[in-house]
């Protein structure tokens, strides 16, 4: 018997809101979440507006959690998405397939784990599907109680929808009884509606039409008073006199039962045994269907004793085969109020009974006592299953379990299996739970081979939360516990090189040793190879050695042949990173391009902003700053969700604004990204001192600029990073000292690049090192010497794609030859340096090429100038006004200023209004007249 069989009364407000969500179907994403106490009606109100919905012509997935489901990964999952055409999931690329298929439980787990990310994407896909044809309305009812796993992975889809007509509606539980509920919306935005207690003539009315019963106005006042307006407990206390048979007496108490367990327990007290047992089972399985309780109650399929009791009491209704209570405190008091003994022999006939391995072997532990060899070893195989299907709270609670079980006498089982445990609650994000977890089993293990896994992870974990020098120890400690195992010690080495605790030499030389002991081995693991081929690759570089191209592509195509860690682990993401420092930016943009797409596809929202921050430096170092920017901003986005720190990403996004000229946005933005990152964080605060310095030196603050140049320089001398190119901050800071008089530590940053262009000829630091030359020959007045390195620094940018930086040297090539008396040729330089940053859209630097130009004298000419007409547009568009408007006031049709608002955006370089308006402040001049 559904609840919306009997009509709903007085909730009229709080129905019209939901009439007036409803009729915004066809619309964006949105929710509604009706929250309240328990009983309060919210159930009653979500039923009829799911009623309403599916007569407005909506496709309707419903899914009402119970407490017993919370337990259980995607539960609540598949329930929602439960008989679905096959033709549905075909459109899905093939990963997103198999771990949809999986998470549904329609087929088994497949072999590797593909994360929750993976069946988020998957999710995503099939709501975009079914949103073809109609609108579609999700309906979760009792949310709080919806499993973490469906939770995490819905709102990892809803979030990411953009204009589908998709809409949740959900009702949440709230007050003392409730759960904590983080995101009863699943991150859409929309509305809360709270649902209040009903008046005592609502009170009346309900009595009325639910029991046909009446009640006198002081007993109806009594029960308001004593429930607080709930509509389902004054109902039950309703239905309790209505057994007894009569109304009390002014001075005789009503049938309030102290709590809502002796409320529920009254409720249920006229059932059969046969019906309270059908509740019971009801409420402890994960997925009770009409035949799962039959065959548990020995009973022939399709008609459980005690059901149509149940039913017909208002306690159990039908969905298609599926099992459910009409309240969630139905199910979860008398299960409660069950004695541990009972409730272990109720578990143990569900073990015996129920065929999957994860529900059964939760059954079997809690239908145990104390520790069970066998039963602990179901409870790891489902944690693994569990895993494998995505689910790592599940794996996570599953271990535990196994932990508990496992007997004291096999302390080896103990130990692999907190270990595993760790790793689980390591992947959730709980890396001191996942500490504490493993920590005592480590410290009771005896030392060897055993605990090594246990001390890596500790020491991975350590690195993540602190960096410390604990990290190397345990690290040693793993080698020499390792013994003579070849594969352990190459993991303990690869973990060394991995967690980075002592500098970029100690880490090559183990990541060294990592890669000679796995090649000797006859078939060695190609996830843990291509890992330490891939740190080979990286601290030779930091080293400042050269990049080991061919290693990385072998780590690449190594990865490829097994499970693929995260987006940021992955070997093609660190060979995206190399190619762009070594100036080789069309293959770095291909790789990187590559990884943003697999994090895209996989939703790997973690990954994303830093690989989103590798591709807007890629671009401000080539010149695209409105792309840089695109992507820049992207980034910004999802690095504001929680638990995501992207610091390289911040830095970039300072870079680009600082580039294009919005100087005071780019300093703001620069100077909170660095307070966040100090003291902890050396190194983000070295690449947000990078930024904060091209800011300060674009804005005419030389002093401050080469403050920030220099501790950022020594921070990265601490942290082991000795090639130039990676955090390009020499020659920056090389003009910033030269602009204070500081030629001696000016001169000493150049050496440092000629010793760089020795040992690896890349070509930015070939080009820096003579431009840095070139201007420390003119600061001390030898102009033959300044202009023989500028040449050749101007020869070696042709191997570099940087235009920016090209234009540069030759803005300083226009000053020095200014200086110098030759005129004409500072000119033209000078004049190509300034159209150069007009096209790039660099208003700063187009200026300084500008005030040197009206320094040289005489007549010079300005490519892509605009006309006084073309000013006049660009003036008013800038200003922000429409199209139309901009026509009305210069007298002119509104396609005669597209076509001059056209000409604009060509001639000053930028793709929109936006753009238009930061650069107005230093837009060229308008040509003259005459």
């Amino acid at each position: 018997m559904h609840a919306n069989s009997v009509p709903i009364v007085g909730r009229e407000p709080e129905l019209a809101v939901v009439q007036q969500f409803l009729r915004g179907l066809a619309g964006p994403p949105a929710s509604l979440v009706l929250e309240g106490v328990a009983g309060i009606g919210k159930t009653a109100i979500w039923t009829e507006a799911v009623a309403a919905a599916r007569v407005n012509g909506a496709a309707v997935r419903t899914c009402r959690c119970s407490q017993a489901d919370a337990g259980w990964a995607f539960a609540g999952l598949g329930d929602l998405l439960e008989g679905l055409s096959d033709d549905i999931a075909v459109e899905l690329p093939a990963v997103q397939q198999r771990a949809f298929s999986g998470a549904m439980l329609q087929s088994e787990a497949p072999d590797s784990a593909l994360g929750e990310r993976v069946v988020g994407m998957a999710v995503l896909g099939v709501l975009r599907t079914l949103t073809r044809s109609e609108p579609l309305l999700l309906a979760i009812d009792d949310i709080q109680w919806l499993d973490p796993s469906s939770r995490r992975v819905l709102s990892f889809a809803l979030r990411r929808l953009r204009d589908e007509p998709i809409r949740l509606l959900a009702s949440s539980r709230v007050g003392p009884l409730s759960a904590v509920v983080e995101e009863s919306d699943l991150g859409l935005s929309g509305e809360r509606l709270v649902v209040g207690p009903v008046s005592v003539g609502t009170v009346q009315r309900i009595v009325a039409t639910r029991l046909d019963m009446s009640l006198s106005r002081p007993t109806l006042t009594r029960l308001h008073q004593a429930t607080g307006g709930n509509p389902m407990v004054c109902l039950e206390m309703a239905r309790a006199l209505q057994r007894r048979g009569r109304e009390p007496a002014a001075d005789e108490p009503l049938p309030v039962p102290s709590d809502l367990r002796v409320l529920v327990t009254e409720r249920l007290r006229g059932l059969s045994d046969d019906a309270r047992e059908l509740l019971l089972l009801t409420a402890a399985m994960a997925h009770p269907t009409i035949d799962a309780v039959a065959a548990v109650m020995s009973a022939p399929p399709g008609g459980p004793p005690g059901l149509a009791e149940a039913v017909t009491a208002g306690v159990i209704e039908l969905d298609g085969e599926r099992l459910r209570f009409t309240h969630p405190l139905l199910a979860s008091i008398p299960y409660a109020d069950l004695t541990p003994d009972v409730r272990r022999r109720l578990h143990a006939r569900l073990a015996e009974a129920i065929k999957d391995p994860e529900e059964h072997a939760r059954h079997a532990a809690l239908g145990s006592v104390g520790a069970d060899a066998g039963v602990a070893a179901s409870l790891d195989a489902a944690a693994r299953r569990a895993r494998s299907r995505g689910s790592i709270d599940a794996a996570a609670e599953l271990a535990e379990l196994a932990i508990s079980r496992t007997p004291p006498d096999q302390p080896d089982e103990l130990l692999r299996r907190a270990v595993e445990a760790a790793e689980y609650l390591f992947r959730l994000g709980d890396p001191t739970k996942a500490r504490a977890v493993m920590t005592s089993r480590l410290e009771a293990a005896v030392p060897g081979p055993a605990r090594v896994r246990g001390l890596l992870l500790l020491a991975t974990i350590r690195s993540w939360e602190e960096g410390d020098p604990l990290v190397a120890e345990l690290c040693d400690q793993a080698i020499m516990e390792a013994g003579t195992d070849q594969l352990l010690l190459a993991r303990c080495h690869a973990t060394y090189a991995e967690t980075s605790p002592s500098g970029p030499a100690v880490d090559l030389r183990h990541a060294q040793t990592a890669v000679e002991l796995l090649e000797a081995l006859e078939s060695p693991p190609s996830d843990l190879l291509s890992n330490a081929l891939a740190n080979v690759a990286l601290h030779g570089l930091r080293l400042g050695r050269g990049l080991a191209v061919e290693t990385l592509e072998r780590a690449v195509a190594l990865q490829s042949l097994s499970e693929p860690p995260a987006i940021s682990d992955r070997a093609g993401t660190g060979l995206g990173m190399c190619l762009k420092v070594i100036d080789r930016f069309d293959e770095s943009r291909v790789w990187l391009h590559a990884m943003r797409a697999s994090a895209v596809e996989e939703g790997d929202d973690i990954s994303l902003p830093n690989t989103l921050g590798h591709l807007a430096l890629l671009e401000c170092w080539a010149g695209d700053y409105p792309l840089a920017l695109e992507y820049a901003q992207q980034g910004r986005e999802l690095a504001g969700q929680p638990g995501i720190n992207a610091p390289f990403l911040a830095s970039a996004h300072v870079l680009v604004l600082a580039h294009l000229g919005r100087l005071s946005e780019a300093r703001i933005a620069g100077e909170h990204d660095l307070a966040v990152a100090e003291p902890d964080y050396e190194s983000a605060v070295a690449l947000h001192l990078r930024s904060l310095g091209f800011t300060e030196f674009a804005a005419g603050n030389p002093a401050t600029a080469s403050e920030h140049f220099l501790r950022a320089l020594s921070i990265a001398a601490q942290i082991g990073v000795d090639e130039p190119a990676i955090m390009r901050l020499h020659a920056d800071a090389v003009a910033a000292l030269v602009a204070v008089g500081r030629l001696d530590e000016a001169e000493r940053l150049t050496h440092h690049l000629d010793a760089s262009t020795a040992a690896n000829h890349l070509p930015w630091s070939t080009a820096m090192a003579s431009r840095c030359h070139g201007l420390l020959y003119a600061a001390q007045g030898d102009f033959v010497a300044a202009l023989a390195m500028l040449e050749r620094s101007l020869v070696e940018h042709e191997r570099l794609p940087m235009p920016f930086e090209k234009a540069r040297t030759q803005l300083l090539m226009g000053t020095v030859l200014r200086r110098a008396g030759h005129r004409t040729d500072a000119r033209r330089s000078l004049e190509t340096a300034r159209d150069v940053f007009v096209r790039l859209g660099t208003p700063v630097q187009a200026a300084q090429a500008r005030e040197e130009l009206i320094s040289v004298g005489g007549r010079h000419t300005e490519q892509n100038q605009l006309t006084t007409v073309e000013q006049k547009v660009a003036g008013l568009v800038g200003a922000g006004k429409t199209n139309r408007e901009v026509a009305d006031a210069l007298f002119m049709s509104v396609r005669t200023v597209e076509s001059h608002l056209g000409r604009v955006y060509r001639k000053l370089g930028v793709r929109s209004r936006t753009e238009l308006a930061h650069q107005l402040p230093t837009t060229l001049p308008a040509a003259s007249d005459t």
